[in-house]
């Protein structure tokens, strides 16, 4: 960069040097951002809440029409109760809703779960 300054001057010097440094940063943001993309997507989302059965009442935020319980615009994800709710999900008549903290958990039908789940009582719980 130095014979820069000597050949062209201070002034392209100094926009050169702003050129470069400016590379340099948005390396780093880059590098940056595909780190947290990659960090955020390790863990597992829950779906977003949809139509289910009614059992009794519904939960809140979810309206009942017919046989099925219609989320809301507010709803939050939900799994039928049997026996405890999972950790960090809340009763609500006969259901689990989920809180901000859960893992997404599904009903055991078999003795076993799906890879990358860990069966906790009725329920087969995401290890992300």
């Amino acid at each position: 960069m130095r014979w820069l300054c000597m050949k062209y001057g201070f002034v392209r010097c100094a926009l050169e040097a702003n050129l470069y440094f400016f590379r340099e940063i948005m390396k780093y943001k880059l590098l940056t951002l595909v780190l947290a993309t990659m960090a955020f997507s390790a863990f597992a989302t829950l779906p977003a809440p949809s139509a289910l059965p009614k059992n009794g009442s519904c939960p809140s935020n979810y309206i009942a029409k017919g046989n099925e319980c219609e989320p809301t615009k507010e709803a939050k994800f939900v799994v039928a109760k049997s026996g405890f709710c999972p950790e960090d999900y809340e009763t609500d008549g006969n259901y689990c809703v989920a809180t901000p903290d859960a893992r997404l958990a599904i009903r055991r039908a078999a003795m076993s779960c799906p890879k990358g789940y860990t069966p906790i009582g009725d329920y087969c719980v995401s290890e992300k």
